[in-house]
């Protein structure tokens, strides 16, 4: 079967209660691009790919992006699946098929990275039904009158500390998420986003979806130095319609670095 593979992980972060499992995940150029010039949003993924993204979506309780992928591509990040598509977390004990389409509750929570508190209130994560609306990280010295009006239309802002360079300290984002209920988290993006995570040593698990197209030196790169990236192990590829799918652990030699 074409998405066996996707049975095999497991997302699950076993006795840690201070951090979830994170997945990280994304879809690339060959020439390493996720986003064309400016942050353009780009279709590299083909549609067997963008299915097994929406299979992933429903195995993890939440999926993290950073706000200038909401600026830029105006996401809903749902699972949007047929029942036969369904992971077995979706399935009840008694067999009953219940699709995330028809239990919002069992969707994967939108959580942003917002540090200045920009969340457009135009965004159509507010018009989702209630378990989908978002939960927004953000500083703690945010904009009490901004927060009042996402908070009006029913998202959930939480402030987090900060690292030197004014970001929020993903450690810190982390335990909010795990004291939440969070215990499986899918990062997809954007590129600084990704960075932090693959520096931070919080990422268990990479997918990284390869699109056999070049987008040129325009484009937005995940990575620019490789210093302080982490070893990737047991690396599997798998072939989905036009795409290769690499599938590795991320090698970790100490506990992530604070």
């Amino acid at each position: 079967m074409l998405y066996n593979f996707l049975h095999e992980i497991v997302v699950d972060p076993g006795q840690n209660t201070t951090k979830p499992f994170v997945t990280l995940t994304y879809a690339q150029s060959l020439d390493g691009k996720i986003a064309g010039h400016g942050g353009q949003q780009l279709i590299l993924s083909g549609p067997e790919s963008m299915k097994a993204t929406h299979m992933l979506r429903a195995m993890h309780d939440g999926i993290l992006v950073g706000i200038n992928t909401v600026f830029n591509d105006d996401p809903r990040l749902t699972a949007r699946l047929s029942n036969d598509e369904l992971p077995p977390r979706c399935i009840s004990e008694t067999g009953q098929l219940r699709n995330p389409a028809l239990f919002p509750e069992l969707q994967p929570k939108p959580i942003i990275l917002d540090a200045q508190l920009r969340f457009p209130l135009s965004s159509k994560l507010l018009d989702q039904d209630a378990p989908t609306r978002p939960l927004i990280l953000t500083r703690h010295d945010h904009s009490p009158e901004r927060r009042r009006q996402l908070e009006l239309r029913g998202a959930t802002v939480v402030g987090c500390s900060t690292d030197s360079q004014g970001r929020l300290d993903l450690f810190n984002v982390v335990q909010e998420l795990s004291a939440r209920k969070i215990r499986s988290l899918m990062v997809e993006g954007g590129a600084s986003i990704i960075k932090s995570f693959l520096e931070s040593g919080l990422v268990d698990l990479t997918i990284v979806t390869i699109a056999p197209t070049f987008v040129g030196q325009d484009g937005v790169s995940v990575i620019g130095s490789a210093q302080g990236l982490p070893q990737l192990e047991n690396p599997t590829y798998h072939t989905l319609g036009r795409d290769v799918v690499l599938v590795a652990k991320v090698h970790r030699t100490a506990s992530p670095k604070q």
